[in-house]
């Protein structure tokens, strides 16, 4: 069998990685099957050594080192596209698969083709919780103070417990968020196109329950992916329902949000804060509204970022090479 990964992940790993299963214990160590042949490529150079002289191969590890050199480098679309072309299986680093490359992979290979979906619902769950502790602690404020040395105590709501967390697009991230959010006895309701019982959350709804839930939300969390169904789910007549004191934090695509509506919405106090890891346009325009809107914090699109996501997607590859090998079902299988 041979397998197509980057130098950087065969170098880190060689012919061990680290397990992160959940059969098996984080720091364990374990093999590569002895069969499999691996063929390691820079993402950044074609000729480095050839992606010409790949043969056709099993499976390719289309890693985030991969997709970040075609995102920056539009001459390695063809070449890369190319190489896609020859695997029966690609596993991407990325969780979504609107990139533009992807698109192209997915319409234009026949191969089997996985995402990573499964293997950052934790930083962005960390992040979630990060963006709502610094709301309700005003950590913001602390630090502006801080910097005046002006002593006054203000501490915010105080704690998360009791508070009504919704979350709007409850898959993998949002289940990952509700865990935590049980840990600080927060009430959860999850909403979902199919609900399903889930031992994390209170009550799983349905996207029609989703405006009469709005003004019972202290904190709003976004995981929506894009969709026709899914684009400017929040706009100005949906914020004017949400709970005044009320925290949106969005870690979906940024199409779900119209983003005029809520700078005036947090400007004019008819909501209290916002978290934005994604925008409609990346990076956001300096022109922007969004940039000054009153107590909005704007990240880069990094929430997924991990020191254990390349450890994690790459133990999914593998995992999935095994599935592969032994005729079982594909982890996080992408159906267009």
């Amino acid at each position: 069998m041979k397998v197509v990964i980057s130098k950087d992940t065969n170098k880190i790993y060689g012919s061990k990685i680290l397990d992160l299963g959940s059969s098996m214990d984080d720091s364990k160590l374990v093999d590569l099957d002895s069969s499999i042949e691996v063929i390691s490529l820079n993402p950044e150079d074609p000729k480095d050594p050839s992606w010409d002289d790949v043969p056709e191969s099993d499976a390719f590890f289309l890693s985030y080192q991969f997709l970040f050199a075609v995102r920056d480098n539009q001459t390695l679309f063809e070449p890369m596209l190319k190489l896609a072309k020859k695997m029966k299986f690609i596993q991407s680093g990325y969780a979504g698969m609107d990139d533009p490359f992807l698109q192209a992979v997915l319409n234009e290979t026949d191969a089997i083709i996985a995402n990573s979906s499964s293997i950052y619902g934790i930083p962005i769950a960390h992040y979630v919780f990060s963006q709502m502790l610094r709301w309700n602690k005003r950590i913001d404020l602390h630090i502006d103070l801080q910097k005046e040395k002006h002593w006054m105590p203000n501490g915010g709501d105080g704690e998360l417990t009791g508070k009504n967390l919704i979350i709007y697009g409850y898959g993998g991230i949002g289940k990952e968020v509700a865990k935590i959010a049980k840990a600080f006895g927060m009430n959860v309701i999850g909403i979902r196109r199919n609900p399903e019982d889930c031992d994390f959350a209170d009550e799983i709804k349905t996207p029609s329950d989703f405006l009469s839930l709005l003004p019972l939300a202290d904190f709003l969390v976004m995981a929506l992916p894009d969709s026709v169904e899914t684009r400017n789910v929040i706009d100005r007549e949906v914020l004017k329902i949400m709970n005044p004191q009320g925290m949106l934090i969005n870690v979906g695509r940024g199409s779900a949000i119209k983003e005029e509506d809520l700078a005036e919405a947090l400007n004019s106090g008819e909501i209290s804060a916002a978290s934005l890891d994604t925008t409609k346009q990346e990076p956001l325009e300096k022109s922007s509204p969004l940039w000054e809107a009153k107590n909005c914090f704007i990240s880069a699109h990094d929430s997924a970022h991990s020191l254990m996501s390349l450890p994690r997607s790459f133990n999914l590859f593998l995992e999935n090479v095994n599935n592969l090998k032994n005729n079982q079902p594909i982890k996080n299988l992408f159906n267009l």
